[in-house]
């Protein structure tokens, strides 16, 4: 387990920046083939449990934006791996397979280990400008910024990041028009403005809305073109424009249940959780 724990920050910890990632997409998932040239070959699967393994440390899910540097930094040093490292690279599936065989107490133990690895790996990287290193601890930062809050609910910058996703999705499902930082923030700030005036049901359905958001991408990548048409229909009534700025009323309209209600049904009926870490699903979410 220590072995692999190494190995995994091994990969994650050699970053760049941003690139296209075409083996993965909104639409369809993370596609099981494989990613760049390399013998043997890093397969969609392998790439989903090393995104797996980051999420199972820090206890979230992944935006869209937060996967593709991570994916990024696999494919880049992809290409300097030998046989061995690879095999090596390989093995994660094993260690996300086996977080199905472990009680929620015995894997406790199991995430601390690799997060103190994390951690660790992170304050060595201290000042050298590691960019992967900045987006562990941003993730893990995004899970205690509170946007805004009462006594029941917390928002936090994670929950916003995935909304700002969420809401460049309903208004172009086909081909968003991703949230840049700027955008993240003015939607932190309405969210902020507008929250006194949402019912209890909007404000408790932005606390952890990337799981929300995850539920909604494994319905949308596991349907036909028929239910994607019908759902479709439903984003089109929010008005929203791709890449227009959007208002509190854009946001209140947009986290009604009854927006989403039936993407989040049928991610259930597929027996996708939003909390769930072993590599034993059958879908590879992007």
């Amino acid at each position: 387990m220590k072995k692999l724990s190494v190995m995994v920050l091994f990969i994650a910890f050699i970053l760049s920046c941003f690139a296209p990632v075409y083996s993965a997409d909104i639409n369809n998932g993370i596609n099981d083939k494989y990613f760049g040239e390399t013998n043997p070959v890093i397969t969609g699967k392998s790439v989903d449990c090393q995104i797996r393994i980051m999420e199972f440390v820090v206890g979230t899910r992944m935006t869209v934006a937060q996967k593709q540097v991570f994916v990024k930094a696999i494919i880049d040093e992809s290409k300097n791996m030998d046989e061995e490292q690879l095999n090596d690279f390989l093995d994660v599936v094993g260690l996300a397979e086996s977080l199905n065989k472990l009680s929620n107490q015995d894997a406790e133990p199991v995430r601390q280990l690799l997060e103190k690895d994390f951690d660790a790996t992170v304050a060595a990287l201290e000042g050298q400008n590691d960019l992967a290193a900045i987006q562990y601890k941003k993730l893990k930062d995004n899970l205690t910024k509170i946007v805004v809050s009462n006594k029941e609910v917390k928002v936090t910058r994670q929950s916003v990041e995935a909304l700002a996703e969420y809401l460049a999705f309903v208004a172009n499902p086909s081909n968003p028009v991703w949230p840049n930082d700027l955008t993240v923030d003015a939607t932190a700030m309405r969210i902020r403005t507008g929250f006194a005036k949402y019912t209890e049901d909007e404000k408790s359905a932005l606390e952890d809305f990337q799981l929300t958001w995850y539920l909604i991408r494994a319905a949308w990548q596991n349907a036909d073109a028929k239910q994607k048409a019908a759902w479709q229909k439903d984003f089109a009534k929010l008005g929203l424009k791709p890449g227009a700025d959007v208002t509190s009323a854009n946001i209140k309209a947009a986290i009604n249940t009854d927006v989403y209600s039936d993407l989040l049904d049928y991610a259930t009926r597929l027996k996708i959780e939003p909390i769930e870490w072993s590599a034993n699903t059958t879908a590879l979410i992007w």
